[in-house]
């Protein structure tokens, strides 16, 4: 298992530009050479270079898993187009106002939580995409799921404020054991500056020793050593 720390363009919240499944990671087309092979190396998987909607913030407007990824409807056509020949996934392009998939759905590929706002109908096409039941959700008060919670397929990490129930009920929904903590030395929107795979993480340069070893519980690589 790999884990590094890195910082893009000196904004330790990498969670907000990059975005991954366990096969590929998106990258904002001026990240650095040297940023891509580091994060690709450490989570096993291919870079696609590409700015959603004409912008840097891949982790904000994305939400993906191994079966598809849900972008903004306004996303461009050769955007959306890159990313589903790279990649291979089923692309949904959602008419959801609400356009920041990746700060409203929390998910592997075995379950998800949504922001509660977002409509039945819209969340059901999501699902379709994503192949997985998404269920409306909060987290210490908070809505927006995406940005406070990373899961990969055998653990998760979520926001230090969450309740017990509230780590319980989430490890039903994603089908794995997971527990608090925190980011980038106190932060506990823990989905703008971690990105996870099964087998290795990335987490933002401001990340304490004491933070990756929480990450690394969390998230089932103590198992891998």
């Amino acid at each position: 298992m790999a884990y590094r720390r890195a910082a893009y363009f000196g904004n330790p919240f990498i969670g907000i530009f990059f975005c991954t499944n366990r096969t590929h990671t998106l990258f904002p087309v001026d990240a650095k050479e040297s940023v891509i092979e580091d994060v690709c190396s450490s989570l096993g998987t291919k870079p696609v270079n590409v700015n959603i909607k004409g912008q840097n913030l891949n982790g904000i407007y994305a939400a993906m898993n191994a079966n598809g990824i849900i972008l903004p409807h306004t996303t461009g056509k050769k955007e959306a187009k890159s990313i589903e020949e790279e990649t291979g996934l089923g692309v949904y392009l959602s008419g959801e106002k609400m356009n920041a998939h990746g700060n409203n759905i929390a998910l592997n590929d075995m379950g998800g939580v949504i922001n509660p706002i977002v409509g039945q109908k819209e969340r059901r096409e999501m699902e379709g995409c994503l192949g997985i039941e998404l269920v409306p959700f909060n987290v210490a008060g908070f809505s927006t799921v995406g940005s406070l919670c990373v899961a990969n397929n055998k653990g998760f990490l979520i926001h230090y404020s969450a309740t017990e129930r509230e780590v319980a009920e989430l490890g039903e929904i994603l089908g794995v054991n997971g527990m608090p903590g925190t980011i980038n030395t106190g932060t506990g929107f823990i989905g703008t500056g971690l990105l996870a795979t099964d087998t290795g993480y990335f987490a933002g340069e401001a990340t304490s020793s004491f933070e990756l070893g929480r990450v690394e519980e969390a998230l089932g690589y103590l198992e891998q050593r």
